[in-house]
């Protein structure tokens, strides 16, 4: 009898011994648990990726396609609908409405247009019934976005119930002394905007001789605001056109590998 005793009491003891072994004092187990939540706290957050179909959702509006003077308007608007996707095209189209032959008229690619995507940036993509990109406008400031098809020329979507909120920029905002660059903290030359007009809305423009890298040969001797772009204009050759930006800067467009700016000199 007194050997059973005793051999219960080992066993107990030993169960007790393995339990205190194992459990963590209160104080480790709070302290494991902060660490646990401080960590999880501070990692970050992974960005949620929008869908094509949530961009579309956020694009889709009533929009006027225009040419760079803005005389020639076609109406479209771009809808959340998803058409097919044609053969080769590896990313989803959206449908959109257009008057064909009104449009025709005052932009002739139009024809070409049966549906739409959004690109990167929130960039518009008008695309043809086979799917072949026909126009690509990227986003630029007050509701417009902005597109040169080769050997065509520069075109616009305006959104205007965008651009109605958004300030057009006037001459007498624009003249005076500015700083010509490649971007922010690159070497720049100075340009004058000169506020006596030409006529047709032309004004004198002074870039100095440090300007000549940056212009070319030929360098701008006009400037005009046109569509609310700002265009700087020389005798031979395509001007140099030049797009608000929110900081009150003026970007070339559409971008390149060499691009310019204007910002105001202090």
């Amino acid at each position: 009898m007194r050997s059973r005793r005793h051999t219960a009491v080992s066993a107990a003891l030993l169960l007790a011994g393995l339990a205190g072994a194992t459990a963590l004092p209160a104080a480790a187990q709070e302290t494991t648990t902060q660490e646990t939540t401080t960590q999880d706290a501070a990692a970050p957050a992974a960005p949620v990726q929008e869908t094509p179909a949530q961009v579309a959702q956020r694009l889709a509006d009533g929009y006027q396609l225009t040419n760079a003077d803005g005389d020639r308007i076609c109406p479209l608007a771009l809808a959340t609908k998803a058409v097919r996707t044609p053969t080769g095209v590896d990313h989803p189209l959206f449908s959109l409405s257009l008057d064909r032959a009104a449009c025709a008229e005052q932009i002739t690619f139009a024809t070409d247009i049966a549906s739409w995507s959004p690109g990167p940036g929130d960039s518009i993509r008008l695309h043809a019934a086979s799917g072949r990109l026909v126009a690509e406008f990227t986003e630029g400031a007050g509701g417009t976005w902005e597109a040169l098809r080769e050997r065509d020329g520069v075109y616009f979507l305006v959104n205007p119930r965008l651009a109605q909120a958004a300030p057009v920029a006037q001459p007498a905002d624009l003249f005076g002394l500015w700083q010509l660059s490649r971007g922010p903290d690159t070497p720049f030359c100075t340009v004058m905007l000169d506020e006596q007009p030409f006529g047709d809305g032309d004004y004198p423009l002074a870039p100095d001789d440090g300007c000549g890298p940056l212009l070319g040969p030929l360098s701008p001797e006009r400037w005009r605001l046109e569509a609310g772009d700002l265009l700087l204009l020389r005798d031979k050759g395509e001007p140099l056109r030049f797009a608000a930006q929110e900081d009150g800067s003026w970007l070339k467009v559409p971008e390149d590998r060499n691009p310019l700016m204007l910002s105001r000199s202090p």
